[in-house]
């Protein structure tokens, strides 16, 4: 952290005015924007695809701890009041009445720790808002990030201390294939907040010039206005199931566009192909446990407005 602190000490003064310095000759949506008019731009966060993991891991737990009372705690409570043993309908001896105890007491033992410490991971996929948004305001010049309160809450920046992790100096042109990540910074000593902040913007992207596209897409709707990028082709923030499995191919799509239809990439979808459709399932329970992203009333009136509030 302190050769952190040390190294973003240059960016109060380095990197001003990168915002009006072109990068790219193909702006390019990138597959990654929800909505654009022509006040503001809604633009997607990057980790979606990898929801899942947690609800394959944890899901069992979850369900054991909800099921386990229905189909055999609450059946046995009559133990207690009845003295009947539920087996044989005779009287119930010491020993079940400890057993059953015991059985209770180990459930509530395991519902606390999963609540105290096991449920945080948990909605990270589940029970919280089915998205991270970024909204760019061009006619106020300002950039709001919608969060869950525990991965930072929602936060308002202005457009000018923002710094995308791309070079303005380096305009790229190769597409060779790999992933990357947009990532926009917001340095403590530019916002003059307490932390620095960043988000990782846009899908999987297949390439550095499609990074750089991406910026320069956001870089000209926000400087220039809608009218100097192409039109988007907007993705849709509903849970469609086959958009879910769309999230474990993307996983392999870099791998596949290097050698399509070739033996050893055949082999490899074939073979991963049950895992990758039981990620596909767990997507997409993910986001049906989660709800739309919901922006409050200050913050919507804010960030769609075209003069100050």
């Amino acid at each position: 952290m302190k050769q952190f602190e040390k190294a973003t000490e240059k960016y109060g003064k380095q990197y001003r005015g990168m915002q009006e310095r072109q990068v790219s000759d193909a702006p390019s949506d990138a597959r990654s924007i929800y909505k654009m008019n022509d006040t503001y731009m809604d633009v997607r966060t990057f980790f979606d695809e990898w929801r899942g993991g947690v609800i394959l891991g944890l899901a069992p737990i979850f369900i054991g701890l909800i099921g386990i009372p229905f189909f055999f705690l609450f059946p046995a409570l009559s133990v207690f009041f009845n003295g009947i043993s539920l087996g044989s309908g005779e009287s119930a001896v010491a020993g079940e009445f400890f057993f059953l105890g015991l059985v209770w007491c180990s459930w509530l033992g395991f519902l606390i720790v999963f609540i105290k410490y096991l449920l945080w991971i948990f909605r990270m996929e589940c029970l919280v808002q089915r998205h991270i948004v970024v909204r760019f305001n061009r006619k106020k010049r300002k950039i709001y990030i919608n969060r869950p309160n525990f991965a930072g809450g929602n936060q308002v920046y202005d457009w000018d201390d923002v710094v995308a992790s791309v070079d303005p100096d380096d305009q790229v042109v190769t597409k060779k294939r790999k992933r990357e990540i947009l990532m926009l910074f917001f340095f403590k000593q530019r916002t003059g907040a307490e932390y620095h902040d960043v988000v990782f913007l846009g899908a999987p992207l297949r390439s550095d010039h499609e990074l750089y596209a991406l910026w320069e897409y956001i870089r000209r709707y926000m400087e220039e206005g809608p009218e100097s990028i192409p039109k988007p082709k907007c993705v849709t923030s509903f849970p469609w199931p086959w958009r879910s499995l769309l999230a474990p191919w993307s996983f392999l799509e870099n791998k596949w566009a290097a050698a399509p239809w070739s033996p050893r990439m055949i082999a490899l979808v074939l073979i991963a192909s049950p895992v990758m459709l039981l990620h596909a399932v767990a997507h997409w329970c993910s986001l049906l446990l989660c709800w739309p992203v919901y922006w409050p009333r200050q913050l919507r009136r804010e960030s769609t407005a075209s003069e100050p509030v």
